[in-house]
């Protein structure tokens, strides 16, 4: 029942935003009485913070199996976006900015996952492509993380980026692409393409470019 009541709370949270889903809403959708929802979560603070900490597991999992999947530093990026994609096509845009102002206590649990998870994988990325010849050697690892970092989450602000009236993702790939553009070194050509990757999600994402280097072609997923 547990899983249940948490699974229905994260599809109501990701359709009409998360202050919108009352505990009533919740236990109509289910067929149960709010008692029960409360003999697993004490309060909506708690339900929240369930969802979040298992959205959190999940995108470690899914970013961690596209990085396995990666023939490159540069086609890692590519396909940690679409990881992203497929958040942003299930997630209400508002979720983050509502999270962060009403429920401090699961947005604690979003923070340290950024500072501590997507600080190692931003890090572990340029490494990567530092020691495959794809970016340049004088990348400063440190500095470069933590701007990466710091940046993820401008897309979500809605005061900067609102929903109604930008995508997301498009905000995304706006973000990174002069960010890889200027880390790339110029023994690797950067030529305009649109390549689509189809790595893990049935969601596929045209990129706005694509990298080649002299010796050896940059492989596209299949």
């Amino acid at each position: 029942m547990q899983d249940r009541i948490l699974n229905k709370a994260r599809e109501l949270m990701f359709q009409t935003g998360v202050k919108h889903v009352t505990m009533d809403d919740l236990a109509t959708q289910l067929g149960i009485s709010k008692k029960t929802i409360y003999q697993y979560f004490k309060d909506k603070d708690a339900l929240v913070s369930s969802v979040v900490e298992f959205e959190l597991a999940n995108h470690n999992l899914v970013c961690t199996q596209s990085m396995e999947k990666a023939d490159n530093a540069v086609h890692e990026i590519f396909l940690l976006m679409t990881v992203i994609q497929e958040m942003f096509n299930r997630m209400n845009p508002l979720a983050l900015f509502e999270i962060e102002k009403y429920y401090p206590l699961a947005f604690e649990k979003i923070k340290k996952h950024k500072d501590d998870f997507i600080f190692s994988m931003i890090s572990a990325n340029l490494e990567k492509g530092i020691a495959e010849g794809l970016y340049r050697k004088d990348v400063d690892v440190t500095i470069l993380s933590r701007y990466r970092l710091e940046t993820s989450l401008i897309p979500f602000n809605i005061h900067v980026f609102h929903p109604s009236k930008f995508d997301m993702l498009k905000v995304n790939l706006q973000i990174i692409e002069p960010l890889l553009f200027s880390i790339v070194p110029s023994s690797i050509t950067v030529t305009p393409s649109a390549v689509t990757f189809s790595p893990i999600f049935p969601e596929k994402i045209d990129v706005p470019f694509r990298l080649k280097s002299p010796s050896k072609p940059w492989p596209t997923a299949s």
